[in-house]
């Protein structure tokens, strides 16, 4: 293999490294949860397309301005990702209310402090539509093997880079032998 190949499957291979740790392992470490953006509601600042690992905090620690990762339906998966512009309280209750960065207008209805699933630590461009090939289900499973690969191919390139030089070591000690 040429070293031009091995540069780029060896940058591959980080790239899909750090997806992997900056995905999964990261976010378990933090106490995190990682979502994909399939709308652009609060581009330029978090684009469509992206992953953001919303850390889990407490409810009182939500505040004006932090970006929250919130449930439509408390319970239920589906997810919406934008920011509290307001913090209200109504009848001694916290309610929060949120609106997209791309959007004109609050969203409808408020948010209870159990709807909110974390406030976003960071986001990852572009991730998410690589994450939207993969069935939900087995996400996790496949970013398991594919790390596994990825380790098993470094320990591969490892073993024979440290071959080829025992080997040119041999072969240039020979050389010398025989001179």
């Amino acid at each position: 293999m040429s070293i031009a190949l091995q540069a780029i499957a060896w940058t591959l291979a980080g790239i899909f490294a750090l997806i992997i740790v900056l995905t999964v392992l990261v976010p378990r470490i933090i106490g995190a949860e990682p979502f994909t953006v399939i709308s652009g509601s609060m581009e330029p600042t978090i684009p469509t397309g992206s992953i953001v690992v919303s850390k889990h905090v407490e409810t009182d620690d939500v505040a004006f301005g932090d970006v929250v990762t919130y449930q439509l339906k408390s319970g239920e998966p589906l997810t919406v990702t934008h920011r509290v512009v307001a913090v209200d309280i109504v009848e001694g209750k916290t309610r929060y209310r949120t609106q997209g960065d791309a959007n004109n207008a609050e969203d409808p209805l408020p948010v209870r402090p159990e709807q909110i699933r974390g406030v976003v630590a960071y986001h990852i461009p572009l991730v998410g539509y690589l994450g939207q090939l993969v069935p939900m289900g087995n996400r996790q499973t496949i970013a398991t093997i594919v790390g596994v690969c990825l380790i098993g191919y470094a320990v591969i390139m490892l073993v024979r880079s440290f071959n080829d030089h025992r080997r040119k070591k041999r072969q240039s000690s020979e050389a010398d032998f025989n001179q």
